[in-house]
């Protein structure tokens, strides 16, 4: 016992050293704590010695991610997503197996066992790639959730996989089907326990805690829900990480969803470390550097084989090829869950101990190489929308196909049909605005588009997409989608397309703020501030503060957090405001160059308003506005005028 603490002290000192290295060079976390287990394996460091009972305890940080992320969504989230699941699922498993079988038969395996390691090699690290989304926002993503489909996929194929393994042996193929048929009789019955948790066990127990207020009380019947269930599913020949996501998704269909994942997270980050460590004290060194070549080759061949396919059936499902390119990347590895398919090989001895070895140090390398496949995600994404693969997308291979937009114009374009963006929709059309819609999701495209919204499929972060609906002739563009990668990329290429459209873009974070204003948005809401406004407003207003000291603290809060995270220019201002929507009318900005013969004049005297039919709306100077400026107010050179006018005039007219 006092071994194992004394590794597990020495485990989180380094992890913490790992982290705030990761920190300092901006990585993240996950690949110091990978290379902290490497480093105090056996065969490098030799700092731990008793590995085994730290990967058994790091099994307990995958049950509590995958309860975390059960507990975020819900049976509806899942039932959009079963066309991911059925079809995208099946394309990148199956297909990965083909492959992958047919290049190791290629190489001398036999066919059982090129079969065998045709699934193996077909799982992905669930644990890995959940918590990279997690960090960085993504879990919500198009592509984020075709990955979670195809890893709950994978999670449900490891149990007829490791049956799978003593017929290829040479065992029985009755005893095989036996077990089949066993499985399935399980499945029915974790699936009639769930419905029974889901309707009545699980809320009656959760009603009953609550009511004691006792934290303590809560936790742990938060815990002995996730664990319980995972441990009930494990025991019927399903695994942990899949009885953990059930745990999450049926109480995150009751009203103590948030309170459990705010109790539940520092334990699972802090259990996620050593699950972390854990993978990289796996690492045979000893092994790696026998034969280096060879388990660098087949990291490399993996690496390849599996996006390309992963992208592929993201693709046939509906998403574009940027979505599609980033799902498939992030499902390049081999997981953990590969390993313990391919123990039961060796105890079934399909395989001997150099195969497990190879898959060992190959999953183990693929998975150290997992964020370096997140950070060039978004370039190699670019590239392939260069390529043929857009025209497949364009002729209906990877999407339904969408009717040419009608003729907009002065219209706004909005990013995205969640819940805001239905909201702004519905506002717009009350308003008698014209508007076009953007939308990823070809469930909700047919949906809205058979209740006559104008809604198109398609990718906002391509050029030829926001054409499409003529961004270019936009008032308006507003963006509201829960991918801040995408985001900022629609940002900067729709202030490219739209140079005077007004960009509204909505966040989730207030770390995004100053990046998308950078890029050209000219209002970014954030729904971190945005929310704690509300809630102290509404807590004041209990409080019988006077409403117009909750209007001045509202305004200061805002106030403050702009000063605090943007740096503008001097000359920058902050009227976006002024860009209004009036008919063949345009706002337009014109600087004071020392040559420009308005230097020196009045307003009135410059006859702007008459020979050129344009109205200044606003002067700033040094930093400073002044709205509704009058005609005697002096030009002077370095101000920047606002004016409206006619939407083909050019300022440069005014030399």
């Amino acid at each position: 016992m006092l071994g194992l603490l004394f590794d597990i002290t020495v485990i989180f000192a380094l992890a913490i050293l790992a982290v705030i290295v990761c920190h300092r060079l901006n990585l993240p976390s996950s690949i110091g704590l990978l290379l902290t287990g490497v480093a105090a394996s056996p065969g490098v460091l030799g700092l731990v010695r008793n590995a085994h009972q730290i990967e058994v305890i790091s099994e307990i940080g995958v049950i509590l991610l995958l309860f975390v992320i059960g507990l975020e969504f819900s049976l509806k989230d899942l039932a959009h997503m079963r066309r991911q699941f059925l079809v995208g699922g099946s394309i990148q498993f199956f297909g990965t197996t083909a492959v992958i079988a047919l290049a190791t038969w290629w190489m001398g395996t036999s066919a059982p066992q090129s079969l065998y390691l045709g699934f193996v090699v077909a799982l992905s690290s669930t644990a890995v790639v959940l918590k990279m989304l997690q960090d960085r926002a993504e879990l919500d993503s198009p592509h984020g959730r075709s990955i979670l489909a195809s890893l709950i996929y994978q999670d449900i194929a490891v149990v007829p996989v490791m049956l799978m393994a003593p017929l290829l042996a040479g065992g029985t193929g009755e005893s095989v089907v036996v077990s089949v048929g066993a499985l399935l009789a399980r499945v029915v019955g974790v699936a009639l326990f769930s419905y029974v948790a889901y309707r009545w066990l699980v809320p009656v127990v959760l009603r009953q805690i609550a009511a004691t207020r006792s934290s303590e009380a809560f936790l742990l019947g938060v815990i002995v829900i996730c664990i319980g269930i995972a441990v009930l599913t494990h025991s019927l020949g399903l695994s942990l990480a899949l009885g953990a996501f059930l745990a999450g998704i049926l109480i995150s269909e009751s009203e103590y969803s948030h309170q459990a994942v705010s109790v539940i997270l520092p334990f699972r980050d802090v259990f996620m470390s050593l699950f972390f460590v854990s993978v990289g004290l796996l690492l045979d060194v000893e092994f790696l550097l026998s034969d280096p070549m060879r388990i660098l080759l087949l990291t490399f061949g993996v690496l390849v084989i599996k996006p390309v396919i992963a992208t592929m059936g993201s693709m046939v499902v509906g998403l574009p090829v940027r979505s599609a390119v980033l799902a498939g990347l992030a499902l390049g590895q081999v997981g953990e869950f590969s390993l313990v398919a391919t123990q039961a090989a060796v105890s079934a001895g399909l395989v001997d101990g150099t195969v497990f070895q190879s898959v060992l140090d190959t999953a183990v390398l693929s998975m150290l190489l997992t964020p370096v496949l997140f950070a060039i995600g978004p370039r190699c994404a670019d590239l392939a929308c260069r390529t043929p693969l857009v025209r497949l997308e364009a002729s209906g291979f990877a999407r339904e196909r969408v009717e040419p937009a009608h003729a907009y114009f002065g219209h706004i374009l909005i990013v995205g049909f969640g819940v805001t963006g239905a909201n702004v929709a519905h506002a717009a059309r009350a308003a008698e605005v014209p508007y076009a819609i953007l939308e990823l999701n070809a469930a909700t495209v047919r949906k809205a588009a058979a209740e006559g919204e104008p809604i198109h499929y398609g990718d906002a972060s391509q050029e030829t997409i926001l054409r499409h609906v003529d961004a270019d002739k936009a008032r308006a563009i507003v963006i509201v989608i829960d991918d801040p990668a995408g985001t900022r990329r629609i940002v900067e290429l729709a202030r490219r397309v739209a140079p005077d459209a007004y960009v509204l873009v909505r966040t989730r974070y207030l770390r995004e703020v100053e990046v998308l204003h950078t890029l050209g948005a000219d209002e970014v809401i954030a729904d971190e501030l945005e929310v704690s406004i509300e809630i102290f407003a509404r807590v004041l207003s209990r409080m019988l503060v006077p409403r117009e000291d909750i209007k001045r603290l509202i305004g200061e809060v805002r106030g403050d957090w702009r000063r605090m995270a943007r740096s503008f220019a001097r000359e920058a201002t902050s009227v976006p405001d002024l860009r209004v929507n009036i008919p063949d009318l345009a706002t337009h900005t014109l600087r004071i160059s020392p040559s420009s013969p308005l230097a020196g004049t009045t307003i009135a005297q410059s006859r702007l308003r008459a020979d050129h039919g344009v109205t200044v709306l606003a002067v700033t100077r040094e930093g400073e506005s002044l709205g509704n400026p009058r005609g005697e107010t002096v030009l002077r050179e370095g101000d920047v005028l606002f004016v409206i006018g006619p939407l083909a005039w050019d300022p440069q007219s005014v030399s």
